[in-house]
């Protein structure tokens, strides 16, 4: 990747970003998630959105899951089996989060993971009822786009850590679109 290609990303990112926050901000939402684990069984169990002027729609609602919590997860995120043993099952805030996206951009910082993660929590709970949002956007590529690093190995822009983020489904949601403010400043 030649320094004029390096460039052209970057102002492409920043473009983006502008575009974004030029749009009506109930048009589109930050959502993030926190979940039980990285893998294939894993599944959410918290859920932050924010609309793009940065209100809360959803915060930090917990989600029981169907598998246990892995330590190294709640290590990073702090929600414990006790916190979320009470808390409505995926199936019972589902309606609620398509009601909020509906018809609106999700922007997501790492938007493969959190659309795998809330598959597969629709999949454990055998519903094949999903999210009608309009379209979606990872804020994490297009970060990585504006930062400008290059990887060789990987043969893409090396992806960012989320700078600000506390690990809470919400707190990511508006480091997310603290992010997407800096790139648009340039």
């Amino acid at each position: 990747m030649n320094r004029a290609d390096i460039l052209k990303a970057h102002a492409s990112a920043s473009m983006w970003a502008r575009f974004l926050l030029a749009r009506d901000p109930d048009s589109w939402v930050i959502l993030d998630t926190e979940t039980t684990g990285l893998g294939p069984q894993a599944e959410v169990v918290q859920i932050g959105v924010i609309n793009g002027r940065g209100d809360v729609l959803m915060d930090n609602v917990l989600v029981r899951p169907m598998v246990p919590i892995e330590p190294d997860a709640a290590r990073i995120h702090h929600i414990t089996e006790e916190m979320a043993a009470n808390a409505p099952s995926f199936l019972e805030v589902l309606p609620r989060l398509q009601d909020i996206v509906r018809n609106k951009l999700l922007v997501i910082y790492n938007a493969e993971y959190d659309l795998r993660l809330l598959a597969q929590s629709a999949q454990a709970h055998h519903t094949m009822s999903y999210l009608p949002y309009s379209g979606c956007d990872c804020a994490m590529l297009r970060y990585a786009e504006w930062v400008g690093e290059w990887n060789d190995y990987h043969n893409s822009f090396r992806w960012q850590k989320l700078a600000g983020g506390d690990h809470s489904a919400l707190g990511d949601c508006i480091a997310t679109l603290a992010v997407i403010e800096k790139m648009a400043g340039g």
